[in-house]
C-alpha cells in the first residue's frame, strides 16, 4: 500500500453551505484497491445522485470515497488496512483518474446532527511534536 499522489488538497468552504472542495482527491484508477484508512464499520455502499459510494463510520468520523465500490455490506466490519473494496464507478467528479476522499465529524445535537468536514490528509499524516522547557 504506497502513498497516491493528491491531485486536489482539502478547500472547505468559509461558510458550510458555500462551495468547496471538502474532500482530497487521490491519484488513482479504476479497479485500484480501497484500503480502510482506520478501524470501523460499512456504513453506506450504493449510489448517491448517481455517484458510486462508499462510507465507513469510525465512531464520530465518517470517511467517504467516491467513485468506489465494495462487495461489502452495511453493517461489515473492517480493520485499518483491510482491502474494502475497489475505486470505479461512476462519478462526475474524477472520471477513472482520482479518488475523491472525504472525512467528516457528525455530532448529534438537539435539533439534529452537525456535520464537519475535515481534511482527510491531517489524519494520516505524521505529526512532529514539540516539547516546550518550563
Amino acid at each position: 500500500m504506497g502513498q497516491p499522489a493528491v491531485i486536489a488538497d482539502f478547500d472547505p468552504p468559509d461558510r458550510p453551505w458555500l462551495s468547496g472542495h471538502r474532500c482530497v482527491d487521490l491519484q488513482a484508477s479504476d479497479g485500484d484497491e480501497l484500503y480502510a484508512p482506520a478501524d470501523g464499520i460499512i456504513s453506506f455502499a450504493g449510489s448517491v445522485g448517481g455517484k458510486s459510494v462508499v462510507s465507513v463510520n469510525h465512531g464520530d468520523l465518517v470517511s467517504t470515497f467516491e467513485p468506489a465500490h465494495t462487495e461489502g455490506v452495511a453493517g461489515t466490519a473492517v480493520r485499518r488496512g483491510d482491502v474494502i473494496g475497489e475505486v470505479g464507478g461512476a462519478s462526475d467528479h474524477c472520471d477513472g483518474r482520482c479518488l475523491h476522499w472525504g472525512v467528516r465529524r457528525v455530532r448529534l445535537q438537539n435539533e439534529g446532527t452537525a456535520t464537519t468536514y475535515l481534511d482527510p490528509l491531517a489524519r494520516v499524516r505524521s505529526m512532529r511534536i514539540g516539547l516546550k522547557p518550563d
